[in-house]
């Protein structure tokens, strides 16, 4: 009998394709993720594949306009990978503006900026799925240092299901200044971490200017990031475990934070 292959990583499907855009564009299978892109007017599609017989009288709408960059999808694979329900494209990523722009915009526009920030956070899938939680819930942008930290990648844009071509992902340089910066914009720091210090989430006032911070996988919040923060924020862990997954801590988190700015209205 055959050894049955193992197998791949959700990952490394995204990751180990034949062929490789290498000018940082990045490759979308399935419905979700490419219809995203269809509507966004952040993202340029370079590419599409369709297959004909999949495609939805909605999909057809938006797609039409892209008639020159389209072909038949014919079997499972592309070059640049495997097409998931009959479609796939190749797109360049959102450019963004920067911090103090984007800021500028949303204090323009009368509102209260809802940030989040990661320290650390080096895994992809984490990365790509806190993109879908931050899109969900209405987040103005997603920050993480350029060190030590998830890139935007195939993994990250696929796992977001075209959520990154919504949310503005920007890179800093040092947290720990940009934290200081946006004090300074008169936006409020709060750290997710349990400890003495640390207050029940839901008792803080996410309805004025925020920016969340989370920690890495395991590490948490470093020091400097910590004593950063204006207040910090812990989940109620009622289990034998005693921290979760840093995207569901983002969940938790933000729509605690939706809730609250829902009733405020």
């Amino acid at each position: 009998m055959k050894k049955r292959k193992a197998p791949q990583s959700r990952a490394s499907r995204w990751e180990n394709a034949p062929q490789s855009a290498n000018d940082g564009s990045l490759y979308i299978s399935g419905i979700n993720g490419v219809r995203e892109c269809l509507s966004s007017p952040s993202v340029k599609l370079k590419k599409i594949w369709a297959h004909p017989s999949k495609i939805t009288p909605e999909l057809w709408t938006l797609l039409g306009p892209h008639k020159p960059i389209m072909e038949e999808a014919r079997g499972r694979e592309t070059p640049f990978g495997p097409i998931d329900q009959g479609l796939a494209a190749l797109v360049s990523p959102p450019q963004w503006p920067d911090l103090d722009r984007l800021l500028d915009s949303i204090f323009e526009e009368g509102r209260k900026p809802l940030l989040v920030a990661l320290d650390q956070v080096e895994d992809p899938m984490n990365l790509g799925q806190i993109l879908r939680t931050c899109e969900g819930a209405g987040v103005d942008a997603l920050l993480a240092p350029r060190h030590r930290s998830a890139k935007m990648n195939q993994t990250v844009a696929q796992v977001s299901q075209g959520a990154f071509a919504w949310v503005p992902f920007l890179e800093i340089g040092n947290l720990r200044q940009t934290l200081d910066n946006l004090k300074q914009r008169g936006l409020w720091i709060v750290g997710c971490e349990s400890g003495p210090k640390s207050k029940l989430w839901s008792q803080h006032d996410y309805t004025e200017s925020v920016c969340m911070v989370l920690g890495a996988e395991g590490a948490g919040l470093r020091d400097l990031s910590r004593k950063t923060c204006d207040f910090l924020a812990r989940l109620p862990m009622n289990g034998h475990l005693d921290s979760l997954n840093v995207g569901a801590a983002a969940s938790a988190l933000l729509f605690e934070a939706v809730r609250q700015r829902t009733l405020a209205k």
